[in-house]
């Protein structure tokens, strides 16, 4: 006979309260603006610089950062990414500004 059983940790209250489990909100995908922007890395031995891509989130009004290759030879080609503090919203950044 296999049965679980809730147990009460360092007074807890075991009580089965109901609780409504709603579904996350479906935020779609939306555009976003990025900018290209070069930084070194303290860990290159040839001393080339990075280039980074910065995005103006538009569900969290942050910015995410990615990473874009070298600097002489940049990715920026057109990308897709999820919000971390809003994982249901999908942004997308089809053109950079250098």
């Amino acid at each position: 006979m296999n049965s679980t059983i809730a147990l009460p940790l360092f007074g807890e209250d075991t009580t089965q309260t109901k609780e409504t489990s709603q579904a996350p909100e479906r935020l779609g995908m939306a555009a976003a603006a990025a900018r290209l922007v070069v930084c070194r890395s303290s860990r290159g031995e040839d001393g080339e610089s990075l280039a980074l891509l910065v995005v103006d989130c538009p569900f969290c009004d942050h910015q995410h950062i990615h990473p874009a290759g070298l600097e002489a030879a940049p990715r920026v080609c057109p990308r897709r990414s999820r919000c971390v503090s809003r994982p249901t919203g999908i942004y997308y950044f089809p053109a950079v500004a250098r």
